[in-house]
């Protein structure tokens, strides 16, 4: 028997009692944030830019490849073949030198007129590799999107967004962190997290490139940090009054101070601020203490100068330098920002070493040529003169019979000249490896090794913010 309610006949009241709950369930669920994976563009550049020639093969999982004709209003439309794969398929996509060509397997290439080639995972163990013909090889998850671009292959890695962090968070910092160190790792996640949700609001994509945004090599990568990426899914950093998304930047190593943003790019950000960094002291190796070498007239040459006089420093209160003046030996002066100098000589591309010039945390001394003090180098001179003699900057057998010629010297990066110049050179000096802006990398991971745990290293680079489920 059905209980009475008031309000008229019991069946017809408890279907309204039950309408009225399913309603309520309804609203609930759709406020709700829905727990599905979220799917991200990043287009492949750092060692496929510019590729003409590709070669793709399925490693793990199961896949459908598109070969698409046209694209409509941006949405891929009129697929030409639709081929399914599975470990061991491949394909080739080529420059035939007036058209780019396609081939499936070891078929016959074929001129390529279409719009896209799409390589679609059928499920969550979706495993690709991308190889070009002078060996770089790099294994992904996810999907594959391939265009022509007139001159080479664009490449866009379709991928859920924790699948991405995955790739992302090792070559940031490094898998082996995560044995002393993964509340640091665990900090790098949420930070590259929000970093990435912040981008996807004003842009279409994420490159792969460290020097633009994130560093990511996929699967290729993958390892022990993952355990950091589990232990904080979808956490990311958001100002305490907005509850937006920061810019959550980062850095190698801010040389022991860490600075504003508006010192590096000109905009105010209340989540950053200047203050000395004990953490990050005597970590990193090469990113710590670093210095660089340069002949006064290669100087000069960069600059569009004669061979540099004289230098003087104009800086921030961090140390990191605003401005450098120049003043070559017919006194014509030049003022460059202190970040457009450092870039000017940054090894871009190239492993870090203690014998580059990595950051805008410099001082800088000249060491007179023989035309100034009217005598070559002599054993006995103080200690700082003998750190410059290095095996990669003079001749070996030079140096046994004549001894160290600085006056050789071209600079750390382009070794030595066949004859000597008498201009002298100048050594750079500097701490760190990057802007400096929000946390340090290394001095996150000195944070962990000493027991602060992730949150606390986020609450120590950043100011104003609060963790949030994204």
């Amino acid at each position: 028997m059905l209980p009475y309610l008031p309000g008229g006949n019991g069946l017809s009241s408890l279907k309204k009692c039950i309408l009225t709950v399913l309603f309520i369930f309804f609203l609930a669920f759709m406020n709700a944030k829905p727990c599905i994976a979220r799917e991200i563009p990043v287009e492949l550049v750092w060692n496929f830019k510019d590729a003409g020639w590709l070669g793709v093969s399925i490693e793990a999982g199961n896949y459908r490849l598109i070969v698409v004709n046209e694209k409509t209003g941006g949405k891929l439309t009129v697929p030409t073949k639709e081929t399914a794969c599975t470990s061991g398929s491949s394909f080739e996509c080529g420059w035939g030198g007036f058209a780019p060509i396609f081939r499936l397997e070891d078929k016959p290439f074929e001129i390529w007129r279409g719009a896209e080639i799409e390589l679609r995972t059928l499920d969550s163990n979706g495993v690709f590799k991308v190889q070009t013909p002078d060996g770089k090889a790099v294994r992904y998850r996810g999907s594959l999107l391939l265009s022509w671009k007139g001159d080479h292959w664009s490449l866009i890695n379709l991928i859920d967004q924790e699948e991405y962090l995955k790739g992302v968070v090792p070559i940031e910092m490094s898998n082996a962190w995560a044995q002393d160190g993964l509340e640091a790792l665990k900090a790098q996640a949420v930070a590259a997290r929000t970093y990435l949700v912040k981008k996807l609001q004003t842009a279409s994509q994420i490159t792969d490139y460290p020097d633009y945004d994130q560093a990511y090599l996929g699967k290729e990568v993958e390892g022990q940090a993952s355990k950091a990426i589990a232990a904080t899914k979808g956490e990311i950093l958001v100002d305490n009054q907005t509850r937006l998304p920061i810019d959550a930047l980062y850095s190698s190593h801010n040389g022991g101070f860490t600075e504003k943003a508006e010192n590096v790019w000109s905009n105010r950000d209340p989540h950053f601020s200047s203050h000395p960094d004990p953490f990050s002291m005597g970590m990193g190796g090469a990113a710590d203490q670093w210095r660089f070498i340069i002949s006064a007239d290669e100087l000069g040459k960069t600059f569009q100068l004669d061979p540099i006089q004289e230098i003087q420093l104009d800086k921030y209160p961090s140390g990191r330098v605003k401005k450098v003046r120049m003043t070559d030996l017919k006194g014509k002066s030049k003022e460059i920002p202190g970040r457009t100098f450092v870039q000017a000589f940054y090894p871009f591309g190239h492993p870090i070493h203690s014998e580059a010039f990595l950051g805008s945390l410099f001082e800088v001394q000249k060491v007179p040529g023989q035309a100034e003090t009217r005598g070559p180098y002599m054993p006995g001179q103080p200690s700082q003169w003998k750190l410059l003699i290095e095996p990669q900057l003079i001749n070996r057998d030079a140096a046994i019979h004549s001894g160290p010629r600085l006056d050789r010297v071209l600079s750390s990066s382009l070794g030595v000249r066949e004859f000597p110049s008498s201009e002298g050179i100048f050594i750079f000096w500097g701490r760190g490896w990057g802007h400096g802006v929000g946390m340090s990398q290394w001095g996150a991971y000195h944070m962990a090794q000493l027991g602060y745990s992730y949150r606390e290293i986020l609450n120590y680079y950043y100011d104003n913010t609060d963790l949030a489920q994204q």
